[in-house]
């Protein structure tokens, strides 16, 4: 006799029987999550520039500092007397463009100091000078007297060639001038400028082995290293003087393509190198580049001269700029009366003490 227990469990076994032939489609399981109502993507609100920039023009802005730096080496003697004979009449038109100027001297290579401690960068004395009380004997001042006799007098008591002079580094020693700022050459707020002058390049040939010749000396080439290099030059004058430092890197070189120059060059005590490496400093500071080769300095001085002055109505960005977004701003007003090239912007006119700019920019 079967039971009605029985009996179901039959019934059970038939339908699952039956289920075997037939499709059947299931549906997946839903957990709590799922169960949720859904978020929303959120609006994406309005792209914010690259970089923004605020800040009020200084009344240092109208102050210079110099560094001169002089290749001291063996091949150097009548050109950096030549240079000497021009500087007087550079320095008195700064004075007549109102520029509130100081000046210290080093060479492009490292110099002993009292204890017979070499350093790179180490300010020179200048000859026949007597600064005023307060004045260290190596920075030169604006309204100084006989400026034609003091230039003359330093080139002739400096060392010409010997020591270490083949190495010319006027980055590095710029770099180690820019970190001694002790040294009372460098003012809160003032403009830096740089005038080079060498008949080769940052390491004698910019690190390039290719361009060693037959005549160099056989350690002509040496690699160049951190403080060699222009960009981070660039960014230490950031990061010791300010980000909205005026900063002109300006060079009295053998332009490179000047193979005229370069061979008159040659004809010296040692070879002569194009120099790639100061022009490209000089290019990335908008600086002056004039040729060694002049009969005098006096036009290449005046250029330098304009491209300082300009450095004051001008503010170098973090990038080359996407124009189309470059939004500028002087005293809250939206102004277009600008220029931009590379990475620099060009004022119409220079910017006065305790102007408020305010930028903002994509990069390219």
């Amino acid at each position: 006799m079967k039971t009605f227990a029985h009996t179901l469990t039959l019934m059970a076994l038939v339908s699952l029987t039956g289920a075997g032939c037939a499709k059947m489609t299931f549906s997946p399981v839903l957990d709590n999550a799922s169960l949720a109502t859904p978020t929303p993507s959120p609006t994406p609100g309005p792209k914010l520039p690259d970089y923004t920039y605020s800040s009020v023009v200084k009344a240092g802005n109208k102050q210079v500092d110099f560094l001169l730096v002089m290749d001291d080496s063996n091949s150097m003697l009548a050109d950096l007397k030549k240079l000497a004979a021009s500087m007087n009449a550079f320095m008195m038109s700064l004075e007549s463009s109102q520029i509130d100027w100081q000046m210290c001297l080093t060479t492009t290579r490292a110099l002993a100091d009292s204890q017979g401690v070499y350093h790179w960068g180490m300010p020179l004395t200048w000859a026949q000078y007597s600064p005023a009380v307060g004045t260290s004997p190596w920075v030169l001042k604006k309204g100084t007297a006989d400026m034609h006799n003091i230039f003359n007098a330093t080139v002739d008591s400096l060392q010409i060639g010997g020591g270490a002079s083949g190495d010319e580094r006027g980055i590095k020693s710029t770099y180690a001038s820019f970190q001694n700022v002790g040294s009372g050459c460098y003012r809160d707020g003032a403009a830096k400028s740089v005038i080079l002058i060498s008949d080769e390049d940052e390491r004698s040939v910019g690190g390039d082995a290719s361009k060693v010749k037959a005549k160099d000396n056989p350690t002509a080439y040496q690699p160049l290293e951190a403080d060699d290099q222009p960009a981070n030059l660039v960014a230490l004058t950031k990061t010791v003087f300010g980000e909205d430092v005026r900063f002109t890197f300006n060079s009295i070189i053998v332009k490179p393509g000047d193979v005229t120059c370069e061979a008159t060059q040659d004809l010296d005590t040692s070879p002569s190198h194009m120099g790639y490496v100061y022009n490209q400093l000089s290019t990335l500071t908008d600086g002056g580049v004039g040729s060694i080769c002049e009969a005098n300095f006096a036009d290449n001085l005046n250029t330098f001269k304009d491209k300082i002055i300009n450095s004051l109505s001008q503010i170098s960005l973090e990038c080359d700029p996407d124009q189309q977004t470059l939004s500028v701003a002087v005293d809250g007003q939206i102004i277009t009366n600008y220029s931009v090239s590379g990475n620099v912007l060009h004022f119409a006119a220079p910017l006065t003490e305790g102007t408020k700019l305010d930028l903002s920019y994509d990069c390219k």
